[in-house]
């Protein structure tokens, strides 16, 4: 878990929020922020051994895809839906950001920067699609099927007329606040419809 990211996500939410978590994994951060921030959570994962894993912690998580999931909710059901570090996993991130914002009011998207240093570097010199602590498996092994970086993000939210509320960039080592497209290894943002 990206703790820096994860502590920001919790720091954005006010408490007794209506939250949804899209690909839940484990449930280890929806639990924390049930507990922290006394919110009413669900979530959605995939695998069913992360979902077996969610309910043994006391989780209500439903099994599906993330759009089969959302079918499944009301407009305006959830104040927050979350997509943190599976937006680069899905077929189709448009779609789904525009079923999240009917299903809620604010969508918080965590994802990598395909575009910082060391992911330059590594293209630039050794000529191979980058491999780094935010990237670590090989092209041909990742569940990621968009790479995108902060910038591209950014265009994203213009095209599919979502705004921009927060945005907050990290590295291994903490937060980044200087040139975070070239410096951060991912960021989380809080979008809502324009």
């Amino acid at each position: 878990m990206r703790k820096n990211l994860y502590d920001t996500v919790i720091e954005w939410i006010p408490e007794g929020s209506r939250v949804l978590d899209l690909g839940t994994g484990d449930g280890e951060f929806l639990e924390r922020l049930i507990v922290l921030r006394k919110a009413k959570g669900e979530g959605v994962e995939i695998n069913p051994d992360l979902v077996t894993k969610c309910i043994e912690r006391g989780l209500v998580v439903h099994q599906g895809d993330i759009l089969d999931g959302l079918d499944q909710y009301g407009n305006g059901a959830f104040n927050y839906i979350l997509l943190l570090g599976t937006m680069q996993e899905l077929i189709d991130p448009q779609r789904v950001i525009n079923e999240a914002f009917r299903v809620g009011k604010y969508v918080i998207v965590s994802y990598s920067n395909f575009a910082h240093l060391r992911a330059r570097l590594q293209m630039m010199f050794i000529g191979k699609a980058p491999v780094t602590s935010s990237l670590p498996c090989p092209w041909y092994k990742t569940p990621n099927l968009h790479f995108c970086s902060i910038l591209d993000f950014m265009d994203f939210c213009d095209d599919i007329g979502a705004k921009i509320i927060k945005s907050a960039y990290f590295k291994k080592s903490g937060q980044v606040k200087f040139l975070p497209n070239i410096f951060a290894q991912y960021a989380v943002s809080m979008i809502e419809k324009a």
